[in-house]
């Protein structure tokens, strides 16, 4: 068995052994979706180890690049998230021995950390890997509609019709500014991360509310037994933006059309910097996903314990 990065030419067999390994449950395991994922990321191109016995895929696994950013400076992270073994070969390490290379690997490349939220079932065997438990990322919870929208196709994407994201974040391609914020860790946002991570994914639609200059909101409409969901991807309110109420004022307004019967959101360090949270929600509950985190070239990662100091959007943390 030989070990080596993962090239464009590998996906035909790399889509086929995740079919093969895992199934198509959670998300559809398509070229399309795996290159959006690992290729076009504005992070960086993905680490993708793959296994390999004569020239045939039996092992993959994949780090995300990412960043987080503060006023205190930036951190270097990958998310280790796409893991695969062809069923014939299980048993024998692969994952393991895929997993601590490229641990290995991106610590000598510089990357400060890696993060992920296992499941239950593979959450013992990263922890017996180095990584930690991090905590369970929080939510804030608003209130929805009086008479909630009934959850039906048809109208969520009228509802993502009416509030396009190409068209919300097109005038903010080369004005979007906004300011550092002191004490916690946050996905930092520019034209690019929005238009890669929420005009083109491949397996999810979003929706956009954005004032140019002022504040935006980027949301995802999920289905809640009969109602809806409106779940707060990003919010941000730009440099030099004071007072609340525009900004309240037109997310009031995309709850009025929406209709949902609640409104989710985590924490918000970049609206309206200094505040935990949006007006008017209530929290914080521990009922986002456990998150994992493992040092690598950073050894000390207290500020991302517990989410004290790391604040990472819904969008953030979803989907991968």
């Amino acid at each position: 068995m030989n070990i080596t990065q993962a090239h464009h030419n590998d996906l035909p067999q790399i889509i086929d052994l995740l079919k093969l390994s895992i199934g198509e449950v959670l998300t559809p395991k398509t070229e399309a979706y795996f290159s959006w994922k690992h290729f076009q990321n504005p992070f960086g191109e993905s680490k993708v180890l793959l296994a390999k016995e004569e020239d045939k895929i039996i092992g993959l696994r994949a780090f995300m690049h990412w960043r987080w950013l503060s006023a205190e400076g930036t951190v270097t992270a990958v998310r280790a998230v796409d893991t695969a073994t062809d069923p014939a070969h299980q048993g024998k390490g692969i994952f393991r021995k895929l997993t601590m290379q490229a641990v290995e690997e991106c610590k000598q490349e510089g990357v400060d950390m890696v993060f992920n939220s296992p499941n239950p079932i593979s959450m013992q065997g990263y922890l017996k890997m180095g990584w930690s438990q991090a905590g369970r990322l929080p939510v804030f919870i608003g209130p929805g509609s009086l008479l909630p929208r009934l959850h039906a196709d048809k109208a969520i994407q009228q509802c993502y019709n009416d509030y396009p994201v190409d068209k919300a974040i097109l005038p903010i391609q080369n004005t979007l500014s906004l300011p550092l914020h002191k004490g916690a860790y946050y996905t930092p946002i520019d034209y690019n991360y929005l238009d890669w991570r929420y005009n083109h994914c491949p397996v999810a639609k979003y929706g956009a509310l954005v004032e140019p200059g002022e504040f935006g909101f980027i949301f995802r409409l999920k289905k809640m037994n009969r109602f809806i969901e409106l779940r707060i991807c990003e919010a941000w309110t730009e440099t030099g933006y004071t007072g609340t109420k525009p900004a309240m004022k037109a997310f009031r307004k995309l709850v009025r059309h929406i209709r949902p019967a609640l409104v989710s959101a985590a924490s918000s360090p970049l609206f309206l910097p200094g505040k935990n949270h949006l007006p008017g929600f209530y929290g914080p509950f521990r009922k986002g996903p456990v998150i994992t985190t493992r040092p690598l070239a950073m050894t000390d990662l207290s500020q991302f314990n517990q989410f004290a100091h790391w604040q990472p959007s819904l969008g953030s943390m979803e989907l991968f």
